[in-house]
């Protein structure tokens, strides 16, 4: 959700040519060398934006499978293995576990449903494209938010594939929630505790439909559940440019344009909230159906099988 599935894909494929380029000295053990070689890249994209939490999975789980190569195994062959298991990391997480999650979630879709949806969420769109597919008539409400307002492009995907679909800002939603049967969310995580961290606004749609009783179904790959816990927004966030919330529809000048000279303003545009686990119906992963407080388990289970 949110991008992460782009920009973990992407720090992937960075990992994958840096290990097919990188030749690990005759006199040096390709462990300890592969992993120093690594680690100001990781800091380098560390620096230019916050890695999320599935991307820095991603980073825990390629150290540790640089640990486990035999020392005694050719150079060669231990990058070929590495970019093998990347790629296989890749089908598992990704490809496979975002179909498993598709038919899952077709089968809660009913005809005559209206499906509200936030921002735009690759996911969430290929699950509602395959259900449009499938035969399934339905309604959808593309909820957006500034500053970026990616809901616009969710609208135009389901609309060319003929789903019906209406359009409004996040402000609107209790104007809206009664119509709704059924919320799809994506996450960018699900923590330890349960809580899940979604993109801005999450939380306060995830409390509406509660507030409604409407059922609130998060979809989320379990590479991005994560052991940190939290139960707010402040302990671990990212603050994204403080300019982009100057774009503004309704006037040629943003009134806040002059923010920097304002000694007792700041702007703070937050990427992520947490939204608390009663306030979710029900967790959808690749492995089962499941609530958030369960997400303990399945780490409990991916730790084992390592």
């Amino acid at each position: 959700g949110g991008g992460s599935n782009g920009r973990w894909a992407a720090l992937l494929c960075a990992v994958k040519i840096f290990i097919q380029q990188y030749r690990c000295p005759k006199s040096k053990e390709i462990r300890a060398h592969l992993i120093t070689a690594l680690k100001p890249c990781f800091n380098y994209l560390g620096q230019c934006r916050t890695m999320s939490l599935s991307m820095e999975n991603f980073v825990t789980h390629i150290k540790y499978l640089i640990t486990r190569i035999d020392p005694e195994m050719a150079h060669d062959e231990a990058r070929e293995k590495l970019l093998s298991e990347c790629d296989r990391f890749f089908e598992v997480n990704i490809y496979l576990a975002a179909k498993a999650i598709t038919t899952t979630t077709i089968n809660r879709i009913n005809d005559g449903d209206t499906i509200l949806i936030f921002n735009r969420s690759q996911l969430i769109l290929r699950i509602l494209l395959s259900a449009k597919e499938e035969g399934k008539l339905f309604r959808v409400m593309v909820v957006d938010s500034r500053p970026d307002l990616t809901g616009v492009h969710a609208c135009e995907r389901l609309t060319a594939a003929g789903i019906q679909c209406s359009y409004v800002y996040i402000n609107s939603v209790t104007f809206v929630i009664k119509e709704i049967t059924k919320v799809l969310l994506a996450a960018d995580a699900l923590l330890a505790n349960g809580y899940v961290l979604g993109q801005a606004g999450t939380a306060m749609i995830s409390l509406i439909a509660h507030k409604f009783n409407k059922p609130v179904i998060v979809c989320c790959e379990t590479y991005k559940f994560s052991e940190r816990v939290q139960t707010d927004s402040i302990l671990f966030n990212e603050l994204a440019d403080p300019n982009d919330m100057l774009n503004s529809k309704m006037s040629e000048v943003s009134p806040l344009a002059n923010w920097r000279s304002e000694p007792h303003l700041n702007l703070v545009n937050l990427v992520y909230d947490a939204t608390p686990p009663n306030l979710v119906s029900i967790v959808i992963t690749e492995i089962a159906e499941l609530p958030c407080t369960s997400a303990p388990v399945i780490l409990r289970n991916k730790m084992h099988s390592l």
